[in-house]
């Protein structure tokens, strides 16, 4: 017997809403994590994960019909439309590490380690707190541990684990009262210190993949 029942449509989270960008300098498991918010956005924050297939065909039997296909790689970045004002973020910004360019050779990239999370993960019922992780309490925010709609925004987090920067635009503009908004890019890079799965990016809570965010 084969049943289909409806789900639970009163139940059923429909919204991820605004989101908050985190970054650190390039993260592993040998210390506990420490992210800082990256800085306030307006507009949407496109993940794109650039995924390659390749498909077998039997051309002279089916025609382009696939019979199977198979998952080649990906390429992910994101799109984050952020207040570039503060002369600090520029730094952060940067493929270099630095604000200024230009050198005599080419260097390495620097690395950096990206989370995004929905904002209203952080509501605490009266306002906006501070969330926190450890081994002993798990998930909380302000010391109180996570409702099922938190746990659930949780789910929607997305952490980035290597990557970096492309030097977003500098622009002076009267519009808008001088309003400095600008599409930032982060690339993704394969780390191939996290779980298989996990190297380019985890979409919920890390700890269910078994990545550790707190030395214990």
């Amino acid at each position: 017997m084969s049943t289909f029942a409806l789900a639970d449509l009163a139940a059923a989270l429909r919204s991820i809403g605004r989101g908050v960008v985190f970054q650190s300098a390039h993260w592993t498991e040998a210390a506990d994590i420490a992210l800082t918010h990256l800085g306030d956005t307006e507009g949407e924050i496109t993940f794109t994960a650039n995924e390659t297939f390749v498909g077998l065909t039997t051309p002279e039997l089916t025609g382009a019909a696939m019979h199977n296909a198979y998952v080649e790689g990906a390429n992910p970045t994101v799109s984050i439309p952020l207040f570039v004002a503060d002369p600090a973020v520029r730094a952060v910004l940067s493929p270099t590490g630095s604000a200024s360019g230009g050198y005599e050779r080419r260097r390495p990239v620097t690395m950096r380690t990206l989370a995004i999370f929905p904002e209203e993960l952080f509501y605490n019922g009266t306002g906006y707190g501070d969330l926190t992780y450890t081994t002993a309490d798990g998930w909380e925010v302000d010391g109180t541990a996570l409702t099922a709609t938190q746990t659930a925004l949780l789910g929607q987090s997305i952490w980035l684990w290597k990557g970096y920067f492309s030097t977003p635009p500098f622009v002076l503009r009267h519009a808008d009262g001088g309003k400095a908004v600008e599409q930032v890019t982060f690339q993704c890079v394969y780390d191939a210190e996290k779980p298989d799965g996990h190297r380019l990016w985890t979409i919920g809570n890390p700890i269910t993949a078994g990545i550790l965010l707190d030395v214990v």
